[in-house]
């Protein structure tokens, strides 16, 4: 399933998807420090759509007209935003530039829908090898059990003389008529990885942003971290509080150690670009681009214009990391059948060959 249908599915069903994530971002975003106008623009937003995206909106304007604030409502209602952007919310909060969190995430989700074919592409490669996997282990399981005994009975029927691959493959054979039932277990277990790993995480993918141990690879939070200490910059507030903000909210793991460290450097006089650096979170040609950017004045834009690339080259990379996959999976698979027929026919050849 491409990413592109999933997000045609989820809002058919009213589900959280990007273009209703922004749209709800910039009425967000114009409503502040207006309670009616915010208010009255989620009561619109929420009659446009059916159950259970109204249903949430409306959660929503209601917590907010009980005093909460927007982060605090928004993370009690489940499912309304992705993590990174919730995460996003509540540093501008702290740093007292939500109004520009609000806007630029809104305008992010816009111009990089999770509908984009190269997100879907690993996912979708994955379903793949796990489908192949499954069908080539159920078809070979069958030859083993029903079909190879009979040629063996046939063989020693006729006292043909066996190749050594063809004893190998009877052999194999023999195995699985013995021990069948472990060959259930990878079947099982490739079945629950499948459905556990795959939709779930998917799923939370698509209307959530969030993946499986994010939390101990830096490089994953490195777009985030430049996004908001780019509105950081460009509000004039102070990149240790930006930081601060940040870690309190990333999950316990190696990249909140490494975010921690940053910070503690950066207290201590180090500079923040080559804070960065040493901990994991940038590159030396990152480091190197953004500081000629400092140099021109233009260093909230350098750090942006930088998210996005890290993020388009995390997409390029999956992109070939799927077009690797497949053709290895297919020669895999073609190498296994093909021992099979040669296994079989090799014989066969032969005792045709003495009949005639």
């Amino acid at each position: 399933m491409r990413g592109g249908y999933l997000q045609a599915l989820l809002f058919m069903l009213n589900r959280p998807e990007p273009i209703r994530q922004a749209s709800l971002l910039m009425v967000l975003a114009t409503g502040i420090g207006q309670a009616s106008t915010l208010l009255n623009g989620l009561k619109a937003l929420a009659a446009e759509s059916g159950a259970p995206w109204s249903t949430r909106v409306m959660q929503l304007a209601a917590l907010l007209e009980q005093g909460q604030t927007l982060s605090q409502a928004l993370s009690a209602v489940q499912g309304l935003l992705p993590e990174p952007t919730l995460i996003a919310i509540r540093v501008g909060e702290e740093t007292g530039t939500l109004r520009q969190v609000l806007a630029a995430e809104a305008q992010g989700l816009m111009r990089t829908p999770y509908g984009n074919p190269a997100r879907a592409t690993l996912p979708s490669t994955l379903l793949w090898v796990v489908a192949i996997g499954m069908i080539a282990m159920a078809v070979v399981s069958f030859i083993m059990i029903f079909i190879i005994p009979k040629f063996k009975k046939i063989f020693d029927d006729f006292g043909v003389e066996l190749p050594q691959m063809t004893n190998s493959l009877i052999g194999m054979s023999d195995w699985a008529m013995h021990y069948w039932y472990l060959a259930l277990l990878p079947l099982i277990t490739i079945v629950a990885l499948t459905k556990y790993w795959f939709f779930r995480g998917y799923v939370q993918w698509v209307s959530h942003g969030r993946l499986f141990f994010t939390e101990h690879y830096p490089r994953f939070w490195t777009p985030l971290i430049l996004r908001m200490l780019s509105i950081t910059v460009a509000a004039e507030s102070s990149i240790s509080n930006g930081l601060h903000a940040i870690l309190g909210e990333l999950r316990p793991g190696r990249a909140a150690n490494a975010l921690s460290s940053v910070r503690m450097k950066v207290n201590g006089g180090t500079d923040c670009l080559e804070a960065l650096y040493q901990d994991g979170f940038l590159n030396s040609r990152e480091v190197m681009f953004l500081n000629s950017a400092r140099r021109t004045r233009h260093l909230d834009w350098g750090m942006i214009h930088l998210s996005r690339t890290v993020l388009r080259r995390r997409e390029i990379w999956a992109q070939r990391l799927c077009s690797f996959i497949q053709p290895c999976i297919l020669l895999a698979v073609g190498f296994m059948v093909g021992f099979i027929v040669i296994a079989l026919f090799l014989p066969l050849v032969k005792l045709l060959n003495d009949l005639s």
